[in-house]
């Protein structure tokens, strides 16, 4: 195997790591954070008031440990309750209501589109990985195909045309919307999610050739 394979495969689990660790990082700072508030804003105040009863060292702590397994547990079964019976309600409402609003509604939907397409989960907006020359002759960038051209274009077009999304590096949210002749495009075999990747990293990590 050579060395840029080699590379290749490193930068790619570095970049699923980053995908896999992130989440949890986040997770750990908030669950700090929240531990924190619990034991300034309840737990201090509710041993200040038990004081004289349990007094100090092994049994405050005994105490104080027991105190905060019941604040969590019941927080949980609070955050159980809303989201079997209310917050997954409303926040498919509120989704339903924004994707029905002009532009941003279509914004929304894409954009929720593109990050599950990174993921490698759900629905996507795009169907192949192509290259097409853009921005100019002797240049080319790595594009998304939403689908063919229709309606007024396609009649325009007359020889068959193919809407590409081609994004920005480091951020795929952005980019810009191209109508290329189907002609003008190589299809590439590489997925989505690959292809993404390979947007993502600046061209970092390249997915191996599939024959």
């Amino acid at each position: 195997m050579s060395v840029k394979k080699i590379w290749n495969k490193v930068l790619l689990n570095f970049f699923n790591g980053v995908v896999l660790l992130l989440p949890l990082a986040l997770t750990t700072t908030l669950i700090g954070f929240l531990v924190r508030k619990v034991n300034d804003v309840i737990l201090n105040p509710i041993m200040r008031s038990f004081e004289p009863i349990v007094g100090k060292g092994l049994n405050a702590y005994a105490a104080k440990g027991l105190i905060f397994i019941i604040v969590i547990c019941a927080v949980a079964f609070i955050g159980w309750g809303a989201k079997i019976l209310f917050i997954n309600r409303v926040f498919s409402f509120g989704e339903r209501i924004l994707i029905k609003v002009p532009v941003m509604g279509r914004i929304y939907n894409a954009s929720k589109q593109i990050f599950s397409s990174f993921m490698g989960q759900g629905k996507t907006v795009f169907k192949q990985v192509v290259l097409i020359e853009y921005p100019r002759k002797g240049l080319y960038s790595i594009g998304f195909t939403t689908g063919t051209t229709k309606g007024e274009i396609k009649e325009i077009m007359q020889n068959g045309s193919v809407n590409v999304f081609v994004p920005t590096t480091p951020n795929p949210t952005s980019g810009v919307f191209l109508v290329v002749p189907k002609e003008n495009i190589q299809f590439l075999k590489m997925t989505v999610e690959e292809g993404m990747k390979l947007v993502m990293s600046g061209g970092s990590v390249t997915p191996e050739i599939r024959e």
